[in-house]
């Protein structure tokens, strides 16, 4: 089993260097450890798009880099963490993501107003995956989604 694991560091000026991990075919994962802010979205949607071409699992790309999107957003906004960690795993029949943050509180989804500039992600979530949920660990939680593959 292989996993390619990475993580962020930050130059002499503050700004943060983010290495994405290089996945291989044989990978069943990826990891990537982030700081908790707005901007480690993009790296987030990066590794997915890494993942699923090594994976040859591309045509999940658009949904999936939405949903990781949803979810690092909503540690960002949510959470008070100060740290963030995104996961891509494949399985037989699925690609399963998740997003680790330090909360204990977990997270709820809404039904905005047509006029709501926010609360839409987690409908989206359960919306567009195959199924998602929340999978405690100590000092935290893992909220994931999984999609299936075509090949399944």
């Amino acid at each position: 089993m292989s996993v390619s694991v990475s993580t962020t560091s930050a130059d002499s000026s503050g700004v943060v260097l983010i290495d994405i991990p290089v996945v291989r075919p044989d990978d069943l994962g990826c990891l990537l450890q982030l700081p908790c802010r707005p901007e480690s979205a993009f790296a987030a949607r990066q590794l997915v798009s890494i993942a699923l071409t090594a994976w040859s699992a591309e045509e999940l790309g658009g949904v999936a880099r939405l949903l990781v999107s949803e979810l690092v957003a909503n540690a960002v906004r949510h959470t008070g963490c100060t740290r963030l960690s995104v996961s891509v795993t494949r399985r037989k029949a699925t690609v399963w993501v998740g997003v680790r943050d330090s909360s204990g509180v977990l997270p709820c989804r809404t039904d905005p107003t047509c006029e709501a500039e926010s609360g839409y992600g987690l409908g989206l979530v359960e919306a567009l995956s195959s199924r998602w949920g929340v999978a405690w660990v100590p000092h935290g939680k893992w909220v994931w989604f999984e999609l299936r593959t075509v090949k399944a």
